[in-house]
């Protein structure tokens, strides 16, 4: 091999992308401070969650806020026993995702994790054996 030439090949791609991949990460992390991080991950429980982003319209037993039925009379009684038979896990997470009727959407505000927590802490919220 000649002193100036230089390795071609796939071999050589994977170097030179493996060299920028560590070169990117580690001025990234030299360019970080400590106001970009975010610290460490703190579990929400979904009780919170639901206090936060559902208590208002669905009050704090899930029944529905008796002031908020006054105007939108179609607030969901979690109690209810046609509800707790008919809608499944998968299904309330889709309408938490996505919103229906008078209800705001929340699949930006909440990742699929908290949905799917969420849509638990509905079901057994209804059946009154949720706990914050």
């Amino acid at each position: 091999m000649n002193r100036g030439s230089r390795a071609t090949g796939p071999g050589a791609a994977v170097a030179v992308a493996f060299a920028f991949a560590v070169a990117f990460a580690l001025g990234g992390a030299a360019c970080t401070s400590v106001g970009d991080d975010p610290g460490p991950a703190v579990p929400v429980q979904p009780g919170t969650i639901y206090a936060q982003m559902c208590a208002r319209c669905h009050g704090p037993d899930g029944h529905g806020d008796p002031e908020i039925k006054k105007t939108m009379p179609n607030v969901r009684d979690f109690a209810d026993p046609t509800f707790q038979a008919q809608v499944g896990y998968e299904q309330l997470g889709r309408v938490i995702m996505a919103g229906k009727g008078q209800m705001p959407a929340f699949g930006a505000a909440l990742s699929t994790p908290k949905i799917q927590a969420l849509s638990g802490y509905v079901k057994r919220l209804g059946k009154g054996t949720a706990t914050h």
